[in-house]
């Protein structure tokens, strides 16, 4: 469907108001996917929304690149794979973490231990892939899935540094927001919007970072937070 579209555009003379249009053009007549392109100029979208969440809403997460990088991952392995994968590699690097806890070594030499038997773990999950034919392991997602198992040692580390409640919380609002991300990078709407019009929609990010960017107000979780005191 966006093939049609894209091969039906009309583009007329190279201009301020069509030159990401013959941009995109361009890239695909140099051997590039259209997939690939619509999705590199949808990304600051993701994460744009991300910020909005983190401002307006409130909702953290665990920094401001992870959950789009997590996104990423998820479309090339679907995001219920994806999900399994991440959370199975997070239990088991937590487990690892706890197993290694008194040993009295550098972090980061205890992270990179922590890695390392996340990674021997995994190793069973693909040869049962390999039984039943999985293609969430073929290579064509392989680089998603280690995005998967490092994001998860990073995620794993934040219990070292924080309360069981405050990391269970981080993981959860990262997991939402990379989810939300999934979806905003999934959707054919927006990938149509963008290849149709991608000149508005660059306008429109950028107006939506200003914006967000210069935001003083409460969130909304403050407001619930704080509405015994709004009320007086």
């Amino acid at each position: 469907m966006l093939e049609e579209i894209f091969l039906n555009q009309q583009l007329g003379a190279l201009g301020i108001t069509n030159f990401l249009r013959q941009t995109i053009h361009w890239g695909v007549a140099q051997g590039y996917s259209l997939e690939f392109l619509l999705l590199l100029l949808l990304l600051p979208l993701a994460v744009s929304l991300v910020a909005v969440a983190r401002y307006l809403i409130g909702i953290q997460g665990l920094g401001f690149f992870t959950p789009a990088m997590i996104a990423v991952a998820f479309l090339a392995t679907g995001i219920v794979p994806g999900l399994i994968i991440f959370l199975a590699v997070l239990l088991i690097e937590i487990l690892a973490i706890w197993l290694l806890k008194r040993l009295k070594i550098h972090f980061m030499a205890k992270m990179s231990l922590v890695l390392l038997i996340g990674c021997l773990a995994f190793m069973p999950f693909l040869f049962l892939s390999l039984r039943f034919q999985t293609a969430i392991f073929l290579n064509s997602a392989l680089v998603p899935v280690l995005i998967l198992v490092l994001i998860g040692e990073n995620l794993a580390e934040v219990q070292l540094k924080k309360t069981p409640k405050k990391a269970i919380r981080a993981t959860l609002e990262t997991l939402v927001l990379a989810s939300f991300s999934f979806l905003i990078l999934n959707a054919f709407f927006l990938k149509k919007t963008m290849l149709l019009y991608p000149e508005l929609m660059i306008i429109f990010i950028t107006a939506l970072n200003l914006w967000i960017g210069q935001f003083t107000g409460l969130r909304l979780i403050e407001y619930h937070r704080f509405r015994k005191l709004l009320k007086k």
